[in-house]
């Protein structure tokens, strides 16, 4: 392995072959690594395959073989999460496995190609997002983050690298296949820029970690610029222990919730869920985002969800005088509706005419019209003669009724005693009018109304009834914005059950009236009190090291989780019993979470190197490199070593002993 051009068509575990190198495929040593464009020969299909170095997970400080095989099982514990959590939002992890490459061994990892490229690719290229756009991608890595946490890990390593997009350019999750060290070296700047505060203290990586690094992404995507940033891993995280995030007005309505994740102190922070209600709660405040200019696709596609269709419109394109379209909606050229009788009545002879060529129907209509106006001509001039003495006699005068609206019931009165009326009151209910005030009148004001006459005053009695639903099984976002429309103030506390799914209604009930029931009446604004569910609680990993294998599973299905077996390996067990486990014993885990363990094939034993008749450096040297501990030492150091043993028993040089094991000494003069 001596260039890069080696692992070009290098088919690995029999089935993918190695394509073009995304990223850097070897290092000075020739070790394989990196990032490739591969082919899955069994179904003819394009992947992206990572290779990483067993060696690359070795804490640097350590040469022991213990660090090593942690090493392994954790990448191969989170390997295991990562597959058996499903989310949209989730860059997929197809396939896993290790495997030796011209004698290293390497850990592979298989996975889904997304042809819109990275966060980090589209920064390189100077590309940025609009504060719409980034609620978007912030969005949907929320909910990615959201869909991990509730499996019980945490990701550790948000950053734009981290951030893929698909064909529909919708942003995915990706790096969930990459085992994040503990702590940041100071090879880790890239990591170091968008790292929480409690990194830089040695604190524990933690989901609102997570929620952090997302928030310093975001405000790059859209200014250019990573807060707290500098030259050295030191300084970078120094910079931002205790320190609010800067403000920039190119993030507009982001501001304030980017502010709120990127706190310095974790609680403070929100949850990669609340983070996303946060972001759906100010997307009105935003314009419309367009879609982004990601990397990896076509031009010609990019553009072309950008060109809306030609909208069909219910209705007349007007062409204006000169036949061209002017876009606007024509006005019908019949209403349809007739507001003269004559009109009515010519449009009803004209469709006779039409039907009498001779003209006989037409004239005789004419004729038969002429004469009832006649008619009606002299009964009016009758009435008027006759009943002129009578109608002054009868005569009342008539007012108008004033605005009363909003004024109390008194004032109300007092504005229309003279007018001889006899005033009813009703009463009646309103949330914009206040108690007392008149709601509205009958008849209406602006009505002209004679003396004597009846007007109706609707007082209020003080805001509508609400009539009390039953939102149990409903969402909570369902239910609190059911009681909203319905003027009630919802009270939201969550608890741990069972049964009832996260994020559902468990039981409401009035704060004030708890017995009330579904259908009853309140007053607005009452306070109503929603139990909702947290998911069920979670498990503590009990102990299975020294377990046979069904117990180990009959514990683990008794708390409701999913048991996962890891390679067999050395432990301190007897061979066929649980060796180890992740998580350790006492750890938190959700209910359905994964609890992986790794059946012991006997605690492994290694050769005791020659170290006695030696001196104190050369002893100490040998036994810590064989992977012993040094434990008690006897007689006079700065002599040669007389003799050693191991729990009390002797050994000699060249003995086989337990891997780790503490080896005392006994040195000449002891």
């Amino acid at each position: 392995m001596e260039a890069e051009r080696d692992l070009t068509g290098f088919v690995l575990a029999g089935r993918y072959r190695l394509n073009a190198r995304r990223a850097t495929s070897l290092t000075s040593g020739g070790e394989p690594r990196g990032v490739f464009e591969a082919t899955d020969i069994r179904l003819n299909t394009d992947v992206v395959v990572r290779l990483t170095p067993l060696n690359d997970m070795i804490d640097v400080g350590s040469k022991s073989r213990k660090s090593a095989v942690e090493a392994r099982r954790s990448i191969q514990h989170r390997l295991q999460l990562s597959m058996g959590t499903k989310h949209p939002s989730l860059a997929p992890i197809m396939d896993w496995g290790d495997t030796d490459i011209a004698g290293v061994r390497c850990i592979y990892t298989v996975l889904g190609l997304l042809p819109g490229g990275s966060l980090r690719e589209m920064f390189d290229r100077n590309r940025l997002l609009t504060p719409s756009q980034a609620l978007v991608v912030g969005l949907d890595i929320c909910r990615a983050l959201h869909a991990i946490h509730q499996a019980g890990w945490v990701h550790g390593d948000i950053r734009p690298a981290s951030i893929v997009f698909d064909a529909q350019r919708r942003a995915r999750l990706g790096g969930l296949d990459v085992l994040s060290p503990d702590s940041i070296g100071q090879a880790d700047l890239e990591r170091a820029r968008y790292a929480a505060p409690e990194l830089g203290q040695a604190g524990v990586v933690s989901e609102k970690t997570d929620v952090y690094s997302l928030a310093l992404v975001l405000v790059e995507a859209v200014t250019g610029q990573v807060p707290f940033a500098a030259d050295s891993v030191a300084v970078t995280l120094a910079g931002r222990v205790d320190k609010l995030l800067p403000v920039n007005a190119d993030l507009g309505p982001l501001a304030s919730v980017l502010e709120r994740a990127a706190r310095p102190d974790a609680e403070s922070r929100f949850t990669a869920r609340e983070f996303g209600e946060a972001l759906v709660a100010i997307a009105k405040r935003v314009p419309k985002p367009t879609p982004v200019d990601v990397v990896g696709i076509g031009f010609d596609e990019l553009l072309s969800p950008l060109v809306p269709p030609t909208p069909v419109v219910a209705g007349v394109i007007d062409h204006g005088d000169a036949g061209e379209p002017t876009g606007e909606i024509a006005r019908p050229l019949h209403t349809g509706v007739a507001t003269r009788d004559d009109a009515v009545a010519d449009a009803g002879d004209a469709i006779e005419v039409d039907r009498d060529p001779t003209g006989e129907i037409a004239r005789a209509k004419l004729s038969r019209r002429r004469g009832l106006k006649f008619v009606a001509v002299l009964a009016v001039v009758a009435l008027l003669g006759g009943g002129v003495f009578a109608y002054f006699a009868l005569r009342k005068d008539s007012y108008q009724v004033p605005v009363m609206v909003g004024l109390s019931e008194g004032e109300a009165r007092n504005l229309i005693v003279g007018n001889d009326w006899d005033v009813v009151i009703r009463e009646g209910r309103s949330d914009a009018v206040a108690t007392g005030e008149v709601i509205s009148t009958e008849p209406a004001d602006g009505s002209m109304l004679k003396e004597g006459e009846s007007i109706v005053l609707v007082v209020s009695q003080g805001p509508t009834f609400s009539v009390l639903e039953d939102v149990t099984a409903k969402t909570e976002a369902e239910a609190t914005a059911r009681l909203t429309e319905l003027g009630l103030v919802p009270s939201v506390s969550r608890v741990n059950d069972e049964t009832v799914p996260q994020g559902l209604v468990i039981s409401w009930a009035v704060a004030e009236q708890p017995t009330a029931m579904a259908g009853e009446q309140v007053i607005k604004e009452t306070a109503i009190n929603l139990t909702v569910s947290d998911g069920p609680a979670p498990r503590i990993a009990p102990e299975l090291v020294g377990l046979t294998l069904d117990e180990a599973n009959a514990k683990i299905a008794e708390l409701g989780l999913v048991p996962a077996v890891l390679p067999e390996d050395f432990g301190p067990s007897d061979p066929g019993l649980v060796g180890g486990q992740l998580p350790v014993a006492g750890e938190s885990v959700p209910r359905g979470g994964t609890l992986s363990y790794w059946i012991s094939k006997g605690p492994q034993l290694v050769r005791l190197p020659f170290f006695i008749s030696l001196y104190k450096a050369e002893v100490e040297k040998r036994l810590t490199e064989a992977g012993f501990v040094i434990g008690e030492v006897k007689g006079i150091d700065t002599r040669k070593l007389k003799g050693a043993s191991i729990a009390g028993t002797e050994v000699a040089n060249g003995d086989e002993a337990p891997a780790g094991s503490t080896v005392d000494l006994l040195y000449y003069g002891g």
